[in-house]
């Protein structure tokens, strides 16, 4: 009903769905009345019904639910920022396979925001996330290269080999 625009018949199904606690679309009901609040499909854009939704199918382990409330929190859009609160979202759709979660806590991972910088699981994540197709990884992952040394570019290059399965080209390490 949403792809034919039939928007009002759409919200009343997946309000149905969404209080429905034995389907198994639940959260995807959820994370779909999030997005039309969110942006505003047929409806007045409402951010704060929107936040409850996201919430909503967050609890239910939706991974796109738990990435968009991640990036709301990074960013501070209709919450508080909290990069804490950020980080451990991203983890969970990460931890799920979200290419863009990975990405993003790759690089909350690079800078030290929201957790302890650790550039050995950043190169990790940015790794998986260019396996997945976040092509803005290679950036990352050679800029982490020529920020490590020598040895410690081969022991990652060995430590990850079996999580990328030859999918991808690792780094050479280059002498200084």
């Amino acid at each position: 009903l949403f792809n034919k625009k039939k928007i009002t018949e759409s919200i009343q199904l997946f309000q149905k769905v969404a209080v429905d606690n034995k389907n198994k679309y639940q959260d995807k009901a959820l994370f779909n009345l999030a997005i039309i609040y969110d942006n505003g499909y047929g409806v007045n854009a409402d951010k704060t019904k929107a936040l409850y939704y996201y919430n909503e199918a967050s609890e239910l382990n939706n991974e796109y639910a738990m990435y968009n409330l991640a990036w709301m929190y990074q960013v501070g859009e209709n919450v508080n920022k909290d990069a804490v609160k950020a980080f451990k979202l991203y983890t969970k759709s990460a931890d799920k396979g979200h290419p863009q979660a990975l990405f993003n806590l790759a690089n909350m991972y690079y800078t030290g925001v929201g957790t302890t910088k650790n550039l050995k699981q950043a190169y990790k994540l940015f790794l998986e996330s260019k396996i997945k197709g976040v092509v803005e990884s290679n950036y990352y992952i050679k800029k982490i290269s020529s920020l490590v040394s020598v040895e410690e570019l081969n022991f990652m290059n060995e430590e990850y080999e079996s999580i990328i399965e030859k999918k991808i080209d690792l780094p050479a390490p280059v002498e200084n």
